[in-house]
């Protein structure tokens, strides 16, 4: 019989995710406001914060016994 587990771990991840991305959105219309073009160098830096919090909640996942079938 399997075992109940509530899923806070992915709805922490959800929500820095969105976090993650609105405070992207903001700093681009901030930047863009100031300075007329679009800050196309910030990519890489949250296109990296965010596969870091997706490698770690996968971590967090397993390591938590998530993936066992039992």
């Amino acid at each position: 019989m399997a075992s109940y587990r509530p899923p806070e771990t992915g709805t922490l991840i959800m929500s820095a995710l969105l976090i993650l991305s609105l405070t992207f959105a903001g700093y681009w219309i901030l930047y863009y406001a100031r300075t007329g073009h679009a800050p196309w160098e910030l990519l890489p830096y949250f296109g990296a914060l965010a596969i870091g919090i997706i490698v770690v909640g996968v971590v967090v996942f397993f390591i938590r016994g998530g993936g066992d079938a039992t």
